[in-house]
């Protein structure tokens, strides 16, 4: 037996003998033989004794319950073998695990819990990023004479109903099956709309997609295969469809072609557009907006709750690495990666709780395999932000949403797990909460990285039924059965 399960054997008669000895005090002090006192009676008696294990349950109910998830916990760790690894475990400020919790590891997309907190918390989660189109000419009887200026917000899912149609679930009499869970898309034939209703019916001049918020890096500090892999759209600004310039009709990245020019081709696409609404328009190009433009339309995104929920539960890593450029311009750093970087190191180092020692931040997806990370961090990073937090319900829901709709489904874990899930060549991530299906009230919150060179293709298979097994706490005596009786009537 451990010295700290020891100790958690004797915490109960411990406390035990001090309300005792804490009782005998408060009756000694109370004793008095100078006055009189006429004797009392009472309609109900105490249902539970002064003195019962049952009035002080949680103290009982948490060494039972923390040393019966022990073996399973130990079980898991085994199995890992000698990858390096880290696992921490919490509940209600006690450590019911921690393996390696301070050790650097490569996070793959856990990563993007940072990203997407630090987003949260600069914008507040009602911001929208806004996309504006300008005029820069006049107009007269409903021709432009001059150019229109698409001006990039940075909204990271500006899209056209093509790339919206590949997110549709049928069923086999093709009616559209309505989702549970809603992408948070923005429509580009929106905007068409507004631009029309100002009653212009030609631009002599072009469309002209401007970019300027950010700087024109399309990738991240990835490796070669993960950007042959289409595992991110060319980053910009100014992005319609991610910055895919075709794709299949399922959102499998492999179907997908990068547009040479995001700029271009969201202007392209604003002018088929505008086309199909009668609107001629005389070419599109790229550039930036003069100061002598002037809006006659603007599109919102998503809330910024939204859209770190659709980070987090569907992992998108073109969406995190575009919050990351925001997070950038907002630090006061350049509107790119590493800018968006360094602005995320300092906003961690300013909240309380965290401390970035030992982080190695270089993109804010968790595709570079250069990111270091420790899962101490992150469980802290969860703690920072609490369980029933905004931040922690924008994780995957297991059996509902996201990365982990298809785990858990149908078990206990089922609509009580929200967490992130990471997987790299290099490494494979579990981080978030879960909530108890035997107690509301009581929150896991844990974090786990295993690396390799090559992980093995087992190696994730274990997490789900950990976490399964991680489900069975606190198996003890409920608080319920330890709550003192009601009074009991004589």
């Amino acid at each position: 037996m451990s010295l700290a399960q020891s100790l958690r054997r004797w915490i109960p008669p411990v406390v035990l003998a001090g309300v005792a000895f804490g009782t005998w005090q408060a009756a000694k002090a109370a004793d008095s033989d100078n006055v009189s006192v006429d004797r009392v009676e009472h309609a109900a008696e105490l249902g539970t004794a002064l003195l019962s294990p049952r009035r002080i349950p949680e103290t009982l109910q948490a060494p039972v319950a923390d040393d019966a998830i022990q073996p399973a916990i130990e079980a898991f760790v085994q199995r890992l073998g000698d990858n390096p690894s880290c696992l921490v475990i919490e509940v209600d400020g006690r450590v019911l695990a921690d393996v390696g919790s301070n050790v650097g590891l490569i996070p793959a997309s856990n990563q993007k819990l940072l990203t997407t907190f630090v987003a949260l918390r600069q914008f507040g989660p009602e911001h929208r990023f806004t996309t504006r189109v300008l005029a820069d000419g006049t107009t007269t009887d409903g021709v432009l004479e001059g150019d229109l200026y698409f001006v990039g917000g940075g909204d990271p899912f500006l899209t056209t109903a093509e790339w919206r149609a590949q997110y549709d679930v049928r069923d086999e009499e093709d009616n559209l099956i309505p989702p549970a869970y809603p992408r948070n898309f923005s429509s580009l034939e929106s905007l068409a709309d507004e631009i029309a209703a100002t009653g212009i019916t030609q631009i002599t001049g072009s469309v002209v997609g401007d970019e300027a918020l950010f700087d024109s890096e399309r990738q991240g500090p990835w490796a070669g295969r993960l950007i042959a892999q289409n595992q991110s759209g060319p980053l910009s600004a100014l992005a319609v469809n991610e910055g895919f310039a075709s794709w299949g009709q399922t959102p499998r990245a492999g179907d997908r072609i990068k547009s040479e020019n995001p700029p271009l081709q969201a202007a392209d696409e604003l002018a088929r557009l505008l086309s199909e609404r009668g609107i001629a328009v005389g070419g599109t190009t790229s550039g930036t907006a003069p100061p002598s433009a002037s809006e006659i339309a603007a599109i919102e995104s998503a809330t910024m709750l939204q859209l770190i929920t659709d980070v987090n539960s569907y992992s998108s890593n073109y969406g995190a690495e575009v919050l990351l450029k925001h997070i950038g311009v907002a630090g006061g750093q350049a509107g790119s990666t590493s800018g968006g970087a360094a602005a995320m190191i300092a906003a961690l180092d300013a909240t309380p709780g965290l401390s970035t020692e030992g982080l190695k931040i270089l993109d804010g997806s968790g595709l570079s395999e250069q990111n270091l990370m420790t899962c101490d961090f992150l469980n802290d990073l969860l703690l920072a932000a609490g369980p029933n937090s905004d931040f922690v319900r924008s994780l995957s829901i297991g059996g509902e949403r996201g990365s982990l709709a298809g785990r858990h489904v149908d078990t206990s874990v089922d609509g009580n797990l929200f967490a992130k899930t990471g997987t790299l060549n290099s490494a494979t991530a579990l981080s978030g909460v879960l909530e108890s299906p035997l107690d509301p009230d009581v929150d896991l919150s844990f974090s786990y990285i295993s690396n390799a060179e090559l992980i093995a293709r087992e190696l994730p298979g274990l997490q789900e039924p950990f976490i399964e097994q991680l489900a069975t706490y606190p198996d003890a005596p409920s608080i319920d059965d330890l709550d003192p009786l009601p009074p009991s009537s004589s």
